[in-house]
């Protein structure tokens, strides 16, 4: 069977890569220029997603799914989703927690320190999950494009034979549309992430008043991370996407609330 990546599937590539790199560094610049705010908050908050998400939360998924009570959960799609929901909401809001509260303690005056540290844990999530994922696509597709399939599985066996497999068939029959919902779906997970660093930014700030901010944080990555997982599984990606913008609606409108009733008291 001869294998083959569509021009308009690389196009869109391309494009997604372009656009997951571009946005975090326009919001960086916008903040940053327009706003005067400070650029310590936005690289705080890209080494702290790095750090949470990439490489902690990863370590503690192999530790935990490698066991028997792993085996069952990935066994369980409800049990699956509840797990990686509030794992993952436990590392990033700790992480935000911990980095307004040690590294940014001299930035709690300006309440929109919040906006800038959001965008770059969000910038962080969309770049190394987009970026660097739709650059190894690129890689992979003019590799196969050039050379064909052999290329790539050349020495391969087994399971990593039957990985490679699967990658292969999945860049040759996705529809171009589908790479171009990832933004999409990124750009919503920004607003999240900005929304819920204003959370845990107030639990920090004022923390006899507003620390059970955190918990909902917390209960809020959690529950937007099981839908995203449950929807993911039930319904095709456009509605999919539909359901995670309807949540980082809310979860903006709850983060803006939060907001004016604590500039309403300044």
């Amino acid at each position: 069977m001869e294998y083959r990546v569509s021009g308009m599937t690389i196009a869109v590539i391309v494009l997604v890569m372009i656009l997951s790199a571009a946005i975090p560094v326009g919001l960086f610049l916008y903040l940053n220029r327009k706003l005067k705010l400070s650029g310590r908050p936005f690289f705080i908050g890209w080494l702290a997603f790095l750090v949470s998400a990439m490489v902690l939360e990863r370590l503690f998924h192999m530790l935990v799914l490698s066991t028997p009570i792993g085996n069952a959960l990935q066994n369980n799609l409800f049990l699956y989703a509840v797990y990686g929901g509030v794992v993952a909401g436990l590392f990033e809001e700790l992480a935000r927690y911990f980095s307004f509260s040690k590294f940014l303690k001299g930035h709690l005056d300006d309440d929109r320190t919040a906006w800038m540290y959001g965008a770059g844990h969000g910038g962080s999530e969309m770049f190394n999950l987009l970026a660097v994922t739709m650059a190894n696509n690129l890689v992979l597709i003019l590799t196969l494009n050039s050379q064909g399939a052999e290329a790539l599985t050349a020495g391969a066996s087994g399971e990593a034979l039957t990985q490679i497999t699967a990658v292969i068939n999945q860049l040759c029959t996705t529809s171009p549309w589908v790479f171009l919902l990832s933004i999409a779906e990124r750009i919503f997970a920004l607003v999240i992430q900005i929304a819920l660093s204003v959370l845990v930014f107030y639990s920090v700030k004022y923390p006899k008043k507003d620390r059970k901010l955190l918990l909902l944080a917390v209960e809020l990555h959690a529950l937007v991370d099981f839908v995203a997982v449950i929807a993911a599984q039930m319904f095709p990606a456009i509605v999919t996407e539909l359901i995670i913008g309807l949540m980082a609606a809310f979860t903006a409108w709850f983060a803006k609330r939060v907001w004016d009733s604590n500039q309403q008291v300044k």
